[in-house]
């Protein structure tokens, strides 16, 4: 019996252990705008939507989509006319010269040179360029695509996340209490049965030994029923930490560990290739790999020639005065295509293509770890899915036996053919096995809630 009553109470120790998780610090103790005096009826949708409202990363993610798709856009500006307009004023302090062949200068009073402008020169130009052919820039343009599919893939991986710390700390707030509720049971059990003894020892019936023993049966029960209890408020607080919930806001569960009872299902068949399909660390190390194989296509585009068409219009003038409304004002115009042809770079180009190619090896490589490690954490998953299965059945079977047990104990007991110590043991049996039941059921929901993660499902 003692045996009993320690592994409840150590059962119940690493019950209040269990939610002391290292996720707990990390989370950010943002208040929210909900009413602290207002209570706040939780069930698990609830406590997910208010997770993931209030979940920065989320918020952080979708910013940085915005930004990358502005990014994208300025990049598609690049495939657009570049349009300028340009004013220019010069003062020719000291004005350029002009030299002539010797057999000139006598034309020029023996001078070997000649100035030429005047002192102001005004000169308005509209320049237009167009890009035709440039594969560096297409691939750019390709690859803004695969960095906004990559963020919202991070946006999608906190999300999957945070969706399993909010399903850990709920369900543990359901396990702490229905093993409230169970040693609640057990001490109601308790007093009934000093109650009964009482009486009979009053009336001479019992001696003085069982009523002791029934009270000490009542002793007993109360350091495992506190420590229950601060799990309960140890598992709450988890969550509300989770949730960004104040400290003060007052919460109330409504659902019961349970009613998860019937939504235990097993993934029997299944393929792991179709199912990691889904996996958000696959996800993102294939957008990863894209991201580098545009980088390399870009690396190499530089070995390719260019092709840009160009036009310009000039309005100009010049005088030695500021008598701008007399001034003879003149025009040009030229169109015309410039074709850029790398020829030798000092193999700059390809030894950046070296480097991306062994990054895309390196990445190749870690995406084969990434998907053996992400099949054996699915037979992990699945394997404690049907081991919980099957404690539950066999849980579910104990209780049965054990309430029975206790019922015929308890009989014996009043009717004076049973000892106390047989009544105390069968109540202990029947703690126990209801305790290992909501232990195995909260171990299947946990290993369902891995699997889940593992799967990529939000």
């Amino acid at each position: 019996m003692r045996k009993r009553m320690k592994n409840i109470g150590s059962l119940l120790l690493s019950l209040s252990i269990m939610f002391v998780g290292e996720n707990v610090f990390s989370q950010t103790t943002q208040q929210n705008n909900t009413d602290t005096n207002q209570v706040l009826n939780l069930d698990l949708a609830t406590a997910l939507k208010i997770a993931h409202d209030n979940n920065p990363t989320i918020k952080i993610a979708n910013l940085e989509i915005q930004r990358v798709d502005y990014s994208k856009k300025e990049n598609l500006g690049s495939l657009l006319p570049n349009v300028s307009a340009t004013g220019q004023y010069t003062n020719n302090i000291m004005k350029s010269v002009m030299f002539v062949p010797a057999s000139m200068a006598a034309a020029f009073g023996g001078q070997s040179y000649m100035e030429i402008g005047y002192k102001n020169s005004y000169t308005g130009t509209v320049s237009a360029s167009l890009p035709l052919i440039n594969f560096s820039l297409w691939e750019q343009i390709k690859s803004k695509q695969t960095d906004i599919d990559l963020i919202i893939e991070q946006a999608r991986s906190s999300k999957i996340n945070m969706t399993k710390q909010v399903k850990d700390a709920y369900y543990g707030v359901l396990l702490a209490k229905s093993s409230l509720k169970v040693l609640e049971q057990s001490i109601a059990n308790a007093k009934e049965v000093l109650k009964t003894t009482k009486a009979s020892y009053d009336n001479g019936l019992s001696s003085e030994y069982d009523y002791i023993r029934a009270q000490v049966q009542v002793n007993n029960l109360n350091p495992s029923y506190i420590s229950a209890k601060n799990s309960v408020d140890l598992a709450i607080l988890q969550l509300k930490m989770i949730l960004s919930l104040s400290n003060n806001q007052k919460i109330n569960i409504t659902e019961k560990l349970e009613d998860y009872e019937n939504n235990v299902s097993l993934l029997n068949n299944y393929e792991k290739d179709t199912i990691l399909a889904t996996n958000t660390e696959l996800r993102q190390i294939d957008l990863n790999i894209q991201s580098l194989q545009h980088k390399l296509k870009m690396t190499n585009s530089q070995h390719l020639p260019s092709l840009s068409a160009f036009g310009q219009y000039q309005y100009l003038t010049q005088a030695e005065d500021f008598r701008i409304k007399d001034y003879d004002w003149v025009s040009s115009a030229a169109v015309g295509l410039q074709l850029n042809i790398p020829i030798f770079q000092g193999n700059k180009v390809i030894n950046q293509a070296k480097q991306v190619k062994i990054a895309l090896k390196e990445l190749e490589l870690q995406r084969n770890y990434t998907t053996d490690g992400m099949n054996l954490q699915i037979t992990s998953a699945v394997n404690n899915m049907r081991a919980a299965n099957e404690q539950l059945i066999a849980n579910k079977d104990a209780i049965n036996q054990a309430q029975r047990g206790y019922e015929i104990a308890k009989v014996r007991y009043n009717t004076g053919s049973g000892t106390i110590l047989e009544l105390n043991d069968s109540e202990l049996s029947l703690t126990q096995s209801k305790l290992n039941y909501q232990q195995s059921l909260y171990n299947y929901l946990s290993a369902q809630t891995n699997l889940e993660k593992v799967l990529g499902k939000e």
